[in-house]
């Protein structure tokens, strides 16, 4: 059996690469495509590339894997033109949609809940194909295409050692700024809702199980574990206690209003239309599917992965200037240029940070101490 695994080294195609490898089945051939070269293993090859490229994608579907997993983020129209390509040239193809498609709701989630797609009556939001809307729009071209190969797969937030989420904050934004000393403003509307984290490695072993599943295809299927947790227990019972092992925790604010910094992630929508919503999900389907599936305890995976990260080198992807800017403004801090990856962001943080509070419009200055 082939498998070609798109984009194959993120929070859940590392974990799934590593399963599928250690099943030990040397009748089956693991094709992972990645920017960045990796060393090659066992049944396990990477091949170097783009795979948003045609020319590129071409040459590994010449081959006709029995099996294509697909975590890359296409644009519209992009995706509308690679799906003949992509169905036509094996047996089954699994792609990841998000359980951010689903509309607000009271109830637990299911994979027939309402959409944003269809029951939004934001004209402005309609008219963008931001994340929730893309990946609606998306799923949709897969059910028309006459194609009947297909999973499409919904999870939620997935969290490893390298990815720790605190509302829409990515580590970079909210764990970078308190191991450098500085405190955080975070929304307090966000803070006391209820969210859903599931460990890459868990939803990895979901999809594994999936591969060549007879009775997946032409499903939806959303993978998100049962455990819950306020964002603001999250922080305050889990993130903290743990980084007070390591540094003096520095404090963390609350404001009514920090919509300058959300507009910088999607323009706002990732709060408005997510992460402002209480998100708990009904994954019964896929026990069905697959049998009874084992999450990690939201307090154990996320506990052991934070001080995994702590403990390793902490690696950062690139922090954003204009973020830094805004948060230093609220908190009367200050960043210099070892802060930054280069030299350009620095100049970037010093045109915003020395903006007046009045001058920007969403960063209200009525935040107070929470922790």
């Amino acid at each position: 059996m082939k498998i070609l695994i798109l984009g194959g080294t993120g929070a859940m195609g590392k974990p799934l690469v590593e399963i599928l490898n250690a099943a030990g089945r040397t009748e089956t051939d693991i094709l992972v495509t990645s920017r960045s070269p990796y060393p090659s293993k066992e049944n396990v090859k990477y091949l170097v590339g783009n795979a948003r490229d045609n020319i590129f994608l071409s040459s590994l579907l010449y081959e006709k894997p029995d099996a294509i997993v697909d975590f890359m983020n296409y644009d519209l129209d992009e995706f509308a033109a690679r799906i003949p390509m992509l169905l036509g040239s094996t047996k089954h193809y699994i792609w990841f949609s998000s359980c951010r498609v689903y509309a607000e709701s009271d109830k637990p989630l299911t994979e027939s809940s309402p959409r944003l797609l269809e029951t939004s009556c934001d004209k402005d939001f309609l008219a963008t194909n931001r994340y929730a809307l893309r990946k609606a729009r998306q799923e949709d071209l897969l059910k028309n295409s006459g194609f009947n190969n297909y999973t499409i797969i919904r999870p939620y937030i997935t969290y490893n050692d390298e990815r720790l989420q605190l509302g829409i904050l990515e580590k970079e934004q909210w764990l970078y700024r308190l191991l450098n000393g500085k405190p955080l403003v975070v929304s307090k509307t966000m803070l006391d809702k209820t969210t859903t984290l599931s460990h890459g490695d868990d939803v990895a072993a979901v999809v594994a199980k999936l591969i060549g599943n007879d009775n997946a295809l032409e499903q939806t299927i959303q993978i998100a574990g049962p455990h819950t947790v306020k964002w603001i227990d999250l922080l305050k019972n889990i993130y903290i206690p743990i980084l007070q092992k390591y540094i003096n925790v520095p404090p963390t604010y609350c404001s009514d209003s920090i919509k300058a910094i959300e507009m910088l992630y999607e323009g706002g929508y990732n709060t408005i239309y997510d992460r402002n919503y209480d998100r708990v999900f009904d994954s019964s389907k896929i026990d069905r599917l697959v049998g009874p599936v084992s999450y990690k305890s939201i307090e154990e995976g996320i506990g052991s992965s934070l001080t995994n990260f702590l403990d390793g080198e902490r690696k950062f992807l690139h922090i954003d200037p204009i973020y830094e800017a805004y948060q230093d403004i609220l908190t009367d801090t200050m960043s210099d240029e070892r802060y930054f990856d280069n030299i350009e962001d620095f100049e970037t943080y010093k045109r915003y940070r020395n903006k007046p509070l009045s001058d920007i419009e969403g960063l209200e200055d009525n935040k107070k101490v929470i922790l």
